[in-house]
C-alpha cells in the first residue's frame, strides 16, 4: 500500500507488478501532484479466514476468544 501526503491510497497486489529488465527505468507505482510526495509505504497481509471463524471482529476483539483486549489489560 502506497501512500501520499495528499490522502492517495494505492493498493497493489505484487503479482501484479510487472518484471522488468536492468536497463529499464522501472514501473510506476503512483503518479504525484505537484507538492505531493510520498508518505509511506506499507506491507499489507491478508488475513486468511478459516471455515467456521467470525469475520466480523470489532476493533479491540482478539480472533482467538472474541474478547476485548482493552478488558485484559
Amino acid at each position: 500500500m502506497l501512500i501520499s501526503t495528499g490522502g492517495v491510497l494505492i493498493r497493489t497486489l505484487v503479482e501484479q507488478v510487472r518484471e522488468m529488465g536492468r536497463s529499464t527505468q522501472g514501473v510506476r507505482l503512483i503518479n504525484l501532484d505537484d507538492g505531493t510526495s510520498l508518505a509511506g509505504i506499507e506491507k499489507v497481509i491478508e488475513a486468511e479466514i478459516s471455515p467456521g471463524m467470525d469475520a466480523g471482529i470489532e476493533p479491540g476483539e482478539s480472533a482467538e476468544d472474541g474478547q476485548d483486549d482493552a478488558a485484559e489489560e
